[in-house]
């Protein structure tokens, strides 16, 4: 289960490096209008992945999170340089993974209900969730006149 874990983000960081470059092109209006989907903007979008990738490895670890702010970015690559940094603790924490560790299970207090979870179990969410997001965005490039990236895994 760890290498497809691993597979899994692995594909989601080259991946991620690839659509990155193409948001680039877009201009500070575009990368900041609601576009009415999900978080709104494609800023928005790309905070709330960074961000979810930050809370759910902070989780894991049992350390607090630290929330990035919507308004703290006007362009792509103070994202990027953000992401990255969370990227590199994500990394880290898979490298002291086993497959014991796997199966522990850990809980977590959401407004009025209890959630309980394997770590394997929220490394798939987080895997998947960010594949969902990144539908998204590619659909967001094409009704903003963009060509996105081949983000497929095969």
């Amino acid at each position: 289960m760890l290498q497809c874990i691993e597979m899994l983000l692995e594909h989601n960081y080259a991946v991620r490096k690839t659509l990155l470059h193409r948001l680039g092109d877009l201009d500070s209006e575009e990368f900041t209008r609601n576009l009415g989907v999900g978080q709104g903007s494609v800023r928005n979008i790309l905070v709330h992945l960074a961000n979810t990738e930050a809370y759910w490895i902070s989780l894991l670890k049992g350390e607090e999170e630290q929330w990035l702010k919507y308004e703290d970015f006007d362009n792509v690559s103070a994202i990027v340089e953000s992401w990255e940094r969370i990227e590199s603790k994500t990394r880290e924490f898979l490298r002291n993974l086993d497959k014991k560790k796997l199966q522990h299970v850990s809980s977590i207090r959401w407004a009025d209900r209890t959630v309980s979870f394997t770590i394997t179990k929220a490394l798939v969410h987080l895997a998947t969730h960010e594949a969902h997001h990144r539908g998204l965005l590619v659909g967001l490039l094409r009704q903003l006149g963009y060509t996105p990236p081949h983000v497929d895994m095969l």
